[in-house]
């Protein structure tokens, strides 16, 4: 009997060792788990003028749509093809009325950036990340000037073209200090950008092309997080 006695006191408190072994593990690891997380804050918000359209028909309606002079990016997402990409929500509605009273049906599409979480050795690269976000949101912002001015006869094609030449350069500058790694993914839609930014620039400069490439760019701040 004593030595059952014995066996089973070595087994319980064998048993409580590992249990709090385990416990100590699992909070060690979950503290270690809350130091290495970052969250990238992310304060844009654009405002995108479209028009419906349905699966069918989403690309004849993109290809009208740039023929009247919009941009014609097409949103599968929201069965819909963007006309432009403002900062103000006043400016979309002021065109969406506009061109209601030519018969044109539109609305406007608000987005904004999530903040998001990076886990691991990738919380370090937070400010990096952000860094990437805010210098593609400006470059948009750029086209959006540039693209203004051409419709407004107030820009030249030779101003418009180093515009977009310095948008490709600074995406180029962008992707190759970013390096590899955890940026691959990133760097490919970068490099995306800055071939359409590099055919535009190549022939004859148009509003529409340079608000396309606007878009592309404010729909990369706003999906960032899936990069990483």
């Amino acid at each position: 009997m004593r030595i059952r006695f014995r066996r089973a006191g070595i087994l319980f408190f064998a048993t409580v060792f590992f249990f709090f072994i385990a416990v100590g593990i699992f909070v060690g690891v979950f503290q270690w788990r809350g130091r290495a997380i970052a969250t990238v804050e992310l304060d844009r918000e654009y405002f995108f003028l479209v028009r419906e359209c349905d699966t069918p028909t989403a690309g004849a309606v993109a290809g009208d749509s740039y023929l009247a002079g919009g941009a014609g990016y097409l949103l599968e997402s929201e069965n819909a093809v963007v006309l432009a990409c403002y900062y103000k929500k006043t400016d979309a509605e002021f065109v969406m009325e506009t061109m209601s009273a030519k018969g044109v049906e539109t609305r406007v599409l608000t987005r904004k950036a999530d903040n998001f979480s990076l886990h691991g050795k990738r919380a370090k690269e937070k400010s990096r990340i952000r860094d990437n976000a805010t210098t593609v949101d400006s470059l948009a912002h750029i086209l959006y000037d540039a693209a203004n001015g051409l419709e407004r006869s107030s820009l030249s094609q030779n101003a418009a073209r180093t515009a977009v030449e310095g948008v490709v350069k600074s995406l180029s500058g962008l992707a190759t200090g970013n390096g590899e790694g955890i940026y691959a993914l990133w760097n490919v839609e970068l490099r995306r950008a800055m071939r359409r930014g590099k055919e535009i620039a190549a022939g004859i400069l148009f509003a529409k092309d340079l608000r396309y490439l606007q878009i592309q760019l404010c729909f990369d701040v706003l999906g960032i997080s899936d990069y990483f």
